[in-house]
């Protein structure tokens, strides 16, 4: 089958890519600048192309020949601008799905695959803890997966990864994950929150999206998860990877909070938001945010991994390449 990856170029790119070649696909990964040499799995061709400024020709373009697209771009929760910040997150994540999916009728295209967010499964699953009115990028990617099942119709299905924390190395790229590897190798005590969260390596999501472009079936949302880890445990594979000896201590809850109220006043002094309310990341915190993998697992094929390995491997591609931190857990500019 032809797919085009779109966002095929980045991090979840590659191990995507790489799985789909190897089944044989025949592999266009689309971003927004050629790959570095040696960055790319064999047998995948790229091609520079922004969904959301292409003209329709280009678009058509790059969907000729139909197939299946998979959907890994936009604006993630890292991204902050000026209040509503909403209208900038459904500008880059909702609205080129409106484009996208008719073009891809008009090539004959019958599978859309979509990188989503867990906190949409989590919204879903306990709306009392997660209110997606209040955190614009979740926000985002729930009407974004609503866009793409009303357009898809009858004759392209879709299916949306909707992703937790996600662990591993690709060639040549950093990671996310230098804020917490600075964190943890911080002289004295280092404060972990309560809490945890689904986990899931890099491999795992490339072989669930495979899995996706072969399921037949209803449009559907899947919470994709691996292995749930608390905080602490997250850590401690961290300060293994690094070869530290860490002294892991809890965090204060009245104090995160504190410093979550006042990241609130300092945005809104400044007219910004960020994708997620300050204070509820602080409440998320202290609050067991796992998954049932199972389902997913089961509809797409995909088994278990070694976290501990994927956070090796995160660790080493982050010294190598560099790591950036969460936008909502630092102080605005």
């Amino acid at each position: 089958m032809r797919i085009v990856m779109i966002g095929g170029t980045g991090f979840l790119g590659y191990f995507t890519c790489r799985d789909l070649a190897a089944r044989g696909h025949d592999v266009l990964a689309a971003g927004l600048a050629p790959p570095a040499p040696g960055t790319m799995p064999d047998g995948v061709t790229s091609a520079i192309c922004d969904v959301e400024t292409c003209t329709d020709a280009e678009l058509a373009s790059l969907l000729e020949g139909g197939g299946a697209v998979l959907y890994a771009a936009g604006a993630d929760g890292r991204f902050s601008g000026s209040a509503p910040v909403i209208e900038a997150y459904r500008h880059h994540n909702a609205a080129p799905i409106r484009r996208l999916v008719p073009a891809m009728r008009a090539a004959g295209s019958t599978k859309l695959v979509i990188f989503g967010s867990y906190y949409t499964a989590l919204a879903r699953e306990r709306p009392e803890l997660v209110t997606l009115a209040r955190n614009p990028y979740p926000l985002s990617r729930q009407e974004q997966m609503d866009v793409a099942f009303d357009l898809a119709g009858d004759d392209i299905g879709v299916e949306v990864l909707e992703l937790p924390y996600i662990f591993g190395g690709a060639p040549g790229r950093g990671t996310l994950w230098g804020f917490l590897m600075d964190k943890v190798a911080a002289p004295g005590p280092v404060p972990v929150p309560g809490g945890g969260t689904a986990c899931v390596t890099a491999a795992q999501v490339a072989a669930a999206a495979a899995g996706a472009v072969d399921r037949t079936g209803p449009s559907a949302a899947w919470a994709i998860g691996g292995e749930n880890l608390s905080y602490r445990a997250i850590y401690r594979h961290f300060a293994d990877a690094l070869g530290i000896t860490a002294t892991l201590v809890p965090a204060d809850p009245e104090r995160e909070r504190a410093a979550a109220e006042a990241q609130r006043t300092r945005l809104a002094e400044a007219g910004m938001e960020t994708g997620y309310d300050p204070l509820d990341v602080a409440r998320w915190q202290e609050e067991e945010l796992f998954l049932d993998p199972a389902p997913a697992m089961d509809a797409l094929g995909y088994g278990t991994d070694d976290i501990a390995r994927a956070i090796r491997e995160t660790v080493l591609a982050t010294q190598a390449h560099g790591g950036q931190g969460p936008a909502c857990l630092r102080k605005p500019a």
